[in-house]
């Protein structure tokens, strides 16, 4: 939990209400509620095969298999307005009215669509039953804004969680007793598992055009890679 990511103005996100510190108080952006990591190796039993198949040692032995898997959830995200408000000016990071808790997309985790139809709506997050963003019109410069800091609280959602698997398998070759030739062929997200990061670009903010949607993944496509080793 914390009041804030960073220094002000050097990088973090400015509170939207500079005289109440406290309501700024949330989860932390960087939070992982929940994280397993697991690792394993094993050493595949060809060697044993070669009297039966009748292949030389070289190619049977020194075999391995070894793997990362990871899962873990969701980083915290913030909803914002579009909007500064009468009080702060139009600068700061204002958020929006809390009317009830916004619902998920059926497919959340799985599609870049995060909230649901329902929160999106047809003006895209304003005015649906769920968040609320009254504007009056500045005197000083004739623009909108909110009358004052919207209800609603920092960090307040949580974006898909994901699992990734990279996979390698390796050749290790004798070639004397302090040589040896490596083989080495590698999958990084081995399962192409697509998933998307927190709404970005627009999306945590009511009211943009894409309102609710993520643009990003949080892990890359699946890679391979192959590579040879001489390890003396």
């Amino acid at each position: 939990m914390t009041d804030a990511e960073g220094v002000w103005n050097t990088g973090a996100t400015n509170p939207e209400n500079p005289n109440c510190i406290k309501c700024e108080y949330a989860p932390a952006a960087f939070n992982v509620a929940h994280r397993f990591v697991a690792n394993f190796e094993y050493d595949l039993p060809f060697g044993h095969w070669d009297a039966l198949s009748g292949l030389p040692r070289r190619l049977t032995n020194g075999w391995e298999t070894l793997g990362i898997f990871q899962a873990q959830a969701g980083l915290p995200f913030t909803v914002y307005s579009p909007y500064g408000t009468l009080q702060y000016g139009e600068g700061g990071s204002n958020r929006p009215n809390f009317l009830q808790k916004a619902t998920l997309s059926p497919t959340e985790g799985s599609g870049p669509q995060f909230f649901s139809n329902a929160v999106i709506g047809s003006t895209n997050g304003a005015g649906t039953g769920y968040f609320s963003i009254p504007t009056v019109i500045s005197p000083v410069n004739g623009n909108s804004v909110m009358p004052s800091p919207g209800s609603l609280g920092r960090d307040t959602f949580t974006a898909p969680g994901w699992s990734n698997l990279d996979f390698s398998v390796i050749k290790d070759t004798k070639l004397t007793e302090t040589k040896t030739l490596q083989l080495r062929a590698e999958f990084f997200n081995i399962l192409n598992q697509a998933t998307f990061a927190a709404p970005n670009y627009g999306g945590p903010t009511v009211g943009s055009p894409g309102f609710g949607y993520s643009f990003t993944t949080a892990t890359t496509e699946r890679e391979i890679q192959f590579g040879i080793r001489f390890i003396f």
